[in-house]
């Protein structure tokens, strides 16, 4: 059965992604959680199949239509199932046969997962009392998914590296959500874990949190959500001029096929860059820093395309868009905030750095 062209499976995903739009706005203001969300991908299987389609070995084209539909129908849910699918990866990459089996198990229930690694005033420290774990101290900042995850992985700076622990995060108690206050991304639960106490178990050795293609590489993963935020902003304008009549105005369907175009762009850059750091990741060698480069090209060029999609909707909705309880003001808020990620000019200059080395020309890169 085809995830992606079985008819039957088609319709359940759409019911399941349409009930998940319908909820968007009530976890916005706070009036439900994600949980019932989630528990739908999972009943749904396609918890499952995001997981699949984004691990080592998985048809990243499935991986990119997934996300973006989930994207699609709400940033907050996909950034918990893509912080899911992260921690399921590094898992299956670093894991031991025995912590495989263990977690996956716990996965296969149904439980969430996510990767927590801001640090805040306490960063977390790791104290190894064995071999295979520790006690960790300190709390983690940023944490989606509060109350929604049941482990974390957890990076840990350490003389060797940054080291990857695996811990339960599932006590209310160690969580504090007052410090999430912003505009964007509301509904993921977000803000500080006390880890203090917690024991935690090893996940592979210093440094491999930060081995590529898995890291940067990794991002194209958000790409894809990003893509699916701006297509959602897209059918709100499109929407939007169908009810107020506007569909012969020259310079609105000029708005309108101008963020179609910008969607579609992102989107192949976003599929391109993904299935070149899979390749990469399985081949190794000279293919993982052209591979890499690409995906940062691609959250540029997705970031772009995203940032000029908010400006065309507000330019073409008007005053619409910036109605609180509307789909437009929601997805804006949450697509703009969601774009926002630490040290971007950085990430570009790693890029060009890779470009500047590549002995190949522009063309042959990839």
């Amino acid at each position: 059965m085809n995830l992606l062209t079985d008819p039957a499976v088609r319709d359940t995903q759409a019911a399941v992604l349409r009930g998940i739009r319908g909820r968007a706005g009530a976890t916005d203001r706070g009036e439900t959680g994600l949980a019932p969300d989630l528990d739908a991908l999972y009943g749904a299987g396609i918890l499952a199949a995001v997981v699949a389609h984004t691990g080592l070995g998985g048809d990243t084209g499935a991986g990119v239509h997934l996300l973006r539909r989930i994207g699609r129908a709400s940033l907050s849910v996909g950034r918990i199932v893509e912080g899911h699918a992260n921690a399921l990866r590094l898992i299956q990459l670093y894991a031991t046969p025995e912590q495989q089996s263990e977690f996956r198990s716990i996965a296969a229930q149904g439980e969430i997962f996510g990767v927590w690694g801001a640090e805040g005033r306490d960063p977390v420290t790791f104290e190894a009392t064995s071999d295979t774990g520790g006690v960790l101290t300190g709390a983690k900042m940023f944490c989606s998914g509060l109350g929604l995850l049941s482990v974390a992985v957890v990076p840990v700076k350490t003389d060797a590296g940054p080291l990857l622990v695996l811990a339960r995060v599932d006590d209310p108690a160690r969580a504090d959500a007052s410090v999430w206050d912003v505009s964007g991304m509301r509904a993921t639960a977000s803000g500080r874990y006390d880890l203090t106490g917690v024991e935690a178990d090893i996940l592979g050795r210093p440094g491999d949190f930060q081995r590529e293609p898995h890291f940067e590489g990794g991002i194209w993963r958000y790409c894809a959500l990003h893509c699916g935020g701006l297509e959602a902003l897209a059918e709100c304008v499109r929407q939007h001029l169908l009810a107020r009549g506007q569909t012969n105005q020259p310079q609105q369907a000029e708005r309108l096929t101008q963020m179609i175009l910008l969607a579609q762009t992102a989107r192949l850059w976003v599929e391109a860059s993904s299935d070149a750091i899979e390749r990469a990741a399985i081949t190794g060698g000279d293919a993982v820093p052209a591979a890499v480069s690409l995906g940062l090209l691609a959250r540029q060029a997705v970031e772009t395309a995203c940032q000029s999609g908010i400006a065309l909707t507000e330019r073409c909705m008007g005053t619409a868009a910036f109605i609180a309880s509307s789909d437009a003001d929601r997805i804006r808020r949450d697509l703009g905030f969601f774009l926002r990620q630490a040290n971007l000019d950085g990430k570009l200059q790693q890029a060009a750095h890779s470009l500047l080395a590549d002995p190949a020309p522009v063309g042959e890169m990839w």
